[in-house]
């Protein structure tokens, strides 16, 4: 039976996709991560002599009736680090990463500032850290050993108490996005309705063969477009000002 939630619910961010797309495409790699030292700043002009960048604030986020929010360089790695050993992508635990996935790093972010602020303007969906812990037992889990583990929260100099609170919020826009694309879900009238205009397209197989690869697709089609949609709006409402081109970096 095809599970909903696994195919609509779990790649729900566009800049989600983004993220885990760059990531393969630039293997999320440019060399060994020599110790835990700052991540070269894209676009950055030299120091003064004596001097050394420690971070940079590349964005700065308001939305409706919260306070403006400072997205730092360090924060950007951070976020696309989680993000990504969530989907397994574990090689980038302590990898250099280059522009393009820094850049959807900030992506991915940025919506998660925005929806969850939404979450909170219509108080729904609070997950308190209990709801959290298995989310935090199945990042563990991607690591090796305990060990790998520690190194990485290490790596990007946060504590377990950290991970978990970011895990709680991603949880939270997760539920919020559930509760706004749960009504997307393909009805069997739909599904047959598809399957007679595109039968030729599954090789003779029977109706009953292709009902849930063909209410996979259509629900997940529906998830994409109203996630943009919803995006798009929480964008235009808030004041988005990206100072670097994260791009930029080789």
């Amino acid at each position: 039976m095809w599970d909903y939630n696994s195919h609509v619910t779990t790649p729900l961010l566009a800049a989600g996709r983004r993220l885990v797309l760059a990531a393969a495409l630039a293997g999320a790699i440019l060399g060994p991560w020599p110790g835990r030292s700052a991540e070269p700043s894209p676009g950055t002009a030299a120091p003064p002599t004596g001097g050394q960048i420690v971070d940079q604030v590349v964005a700065v986020v308001r939305t409706r009736g919260a306070e403006a929010r400072v997205i730092t360089l360090t924060k950007v790695i951070e976020e696309g680090r989680i993000a990504l050993v969530s989907r397994g992508g574990i090689e980038a635990a302590f990898a250099l990463l280059d522009g393009a996935v820094l850049r959807a790093s900030l992506d991915w972010y940025v919506d998660q500032v925005l929806l969850l602020d939404e979450a909170v303007r219509l108080q729904v969906f609070e997950v308190d850290r209990a709801a959290a812990l298995p989310e935090l037992a199945r990042f563990k889990a991607e690591f090796p050993s305990p060990k790998d583990y520690k190194a990485f929260l290490f790596e990007i100099d946060v504590t377990e108490e950290d991970l978990l609170a970011t895990l709680r919020r991603s949880l939270r826009v997760r539920r919020y996005l559930e509760s706004r694309l749960g009504r997307l879900r393909a009805t069997p009238a739909e599904v047959e309705s598809w399957y007679a205009a595109h039968a030729a397209e599954y090789g003779g197989r029977s109706l009953p063969d292709v009902a849930d690869e063909i209410g996979a697709r259509l629900s997940s089609s529906r998830a994409d477009a109203e996630t943009k949609s919803l995006l798009a709006d929480l964008r235009a409402r808030a004041d988005i000002r990206v100072l670097v081109d994260l791009g930029a970096r080789p």
